[in-house]
């Protein structure tokens, strides 16, 4: 009596184990609408360095349900994207920030894509964004600011 009991407890955790374990992606696949709750902005591509990549990254991000937020910011060369995830899908930010990473090297393949997902480097790429908006940033000025977040966000991780 007692081994049947025992027998059918196992299965029943083992049954759980695999039914909670099935997915392997951290991300649902990203749908025909922008996610209308993220908080996104475009950046003119006025400036010294045109910001026509960020903005086609922001937009190809805002299709995830899980984002909340994208910034991103470009040089000829760099890419520096932060987002922020929905705070029930946290224990799952290793897989969703390998799998983002992961799609946007492979977008934007002429360019080296940092993918950070701090809300220190977010704060910071807003303040970029606005600065680039302003017209405040030459194109060598943009270039060592985002260098100095792109070894800022790789010490976080």
């Amino acid at each position: 009596m007692q081994w049947r009991w025992a027998r059918n407890l196992m299965i029943s955790f083992l049954l759980i184990t695999l039914i909670g374990c099935g997915n392997d992606s951290a991300l649902e696949p990203p749908t025909n609408q922008p996610n209308g709750d993220i908080d996104l902005t475009k950046i003119s591509t006025n400036s010294s360095v045109s910001q026509h990549h960020a903005n086609r990254a922001k937009e190809i991000l805002s299709h995830y349900q899980e984002i909340t937020t994208v910034k991103a910011v470009n040089t000829d060369k760099h890419m520096l994207i932060a987002i922020e995830i929905q705070h029930g899908k946290r224990f799952q930010l290793g897989k969703i920030r390998e799998q983002l990473t992961k799609q946007m090297k492979k977008e934007f393949k002429n360019l080296k894509v940092e993918l950070s997902t701090d809300k220190k480097i977010v704060m910071e790429l807003e303040k970029l964004e606005k600065s680039i908006q302003s017209k405040s940033y030459s194109k060598k000025k943009l270039e060592k600011k985002l260098k100095k977040l792109i070894e800022f966000s790789k010490e976080q991780t």
